[in-house]
């Protein structure tokens, strides 16, 4: 069980992969915050049937409501829907493989916040494990965002300043930080939800979280959507089978991440859920039929390496 967090890591990787694609899918039809909400409230069921398998399992009942566990809930609960809002947003920028990595910088985010802000300690094997899979993510990175050939876009750009001012005004680069960011935080407080919640297992304590978490975004994002969108009803309709394929990947995925969260610090879990670009780029290239170049195949190899090596080290 030591390490259990790596293999839920891994599985809410590959199910978040799958379910942020059908997400782009789906946000054809419906606006980019509808989208977003539309795994909360097809999620939460699934999520309230999990809590009560979980009680009934382990004997434990409710948890105490105090204000720190309400506030990191909260905190977290929001700040995943508006990073949610910007991956999708991202989509409409860049294509689904280059919008995903472009995020990734969360990993670099999550670890310093965590070691200034929050209670996360890292080992130096941990650090040299993180290390590792950012520079598998990078050379994954290099091909789909354009960047591989960084010599002939200076000299293009008249020089090295110029060129950094050219990426800094590029949007799609503005939403990817902003959704990195607001996505390091809320694995920040939903870790720090899961350590003040009170003596429990694991399981019970990563089950009330993401429950409460969930029940927070469907009931404060579905009163802004029937003030701001009131036919989102009769519209998602025609997408029902959809909607509840991303609810069902979403809410999964979502008690993968939450348990990981109470066994592992959130820099840890987080550096090996970038294997989540790997799963991307293998929706990519079969679903939208993307093509995975050699250096791609060597970030694959080197990203999995690093998830092998948290195995060793962490």
């Amino acid at each position: 069980m030591e390490h259990f967090w790596i293999v839920l890591a891994v599985l809410g990787a590959a199910l978040q992969a799958i379910r942020t694609a059908a997400q782009r899918d789906l946000n054809k039809h419906l606006s980019t915050l509808a989208t977003t909400y539309v795994r909360s409230l097809f999620g939460l069921p699934l999520l309230a049937v999990y809590l009560g398998v979980v009680m009934w399992a382990t004997g434990e009942g409710l948890p105490h409501f105090g204000w720190r566990y309400l506030a990191y809930t909260l905190t977290g609960a929001m700040m995943q829907v508006i990073a949610t809002a910007l991956l999708i947003r991202m989509f409409t920028l860049r294509s689904f493989g280059v919008g995903t990595m472009l995020t990734k910088v969360d990993i670099v985010i999550t670890a310093i916040l965590g070691a200034l802000l929050f209670s996360e300690t890292l080992s130096a094997g941990g650090v040299a494990a993180l290390v590792v899979v950012r520079a598998g993510v990078v050379l994954m990175s290099l091909e789909r965002t354009g960047k591989a050939g960084w010599a002939p876009q200076i000299q293009a750009a008249g020089g090295l300043a110029a060129w950094m001012r050219s990426i800094l005004a590029d949007k799609a680069i503005a939403v990817a930080l902003g959704c990195a960011f607001t996505f390091s935080i809320s694995f920040l407080t939903y870790r720090e939800a899961a350590l003040v919640i009170g003596a429990g297992s694991f399981q019970w304590r990563g089950a009330w979280t993401v429950l409460l978490a969930i029940l927070m975004q469907t009931v404060i994002v579905g009163a802004w959507l029937a003030w701001r969108e009131p036919g989102l009803a009769k519209r998602l309709r025609p997408h029902m089978r959809l909607s509840v394929f991303i609810g069902a990947t979403s809410a999964v995925g979502s008690i993968c991440w939450f348990t990981a969260f109470a066994l592992q610090n959130a820099s840890y879990v987080r550096a090996v859920g970038q294997i989540e670009v790997v799963f991307t780029l293998l929706v990519s290239a079969i679903y939208y039929r993307e093509r995975i170049s050699a250096l791609e195949y060597a970030g694959i190899a080197l990203t999995v390496a690093g998830v092998l090596l948290f195995r060793l080290v962490a």
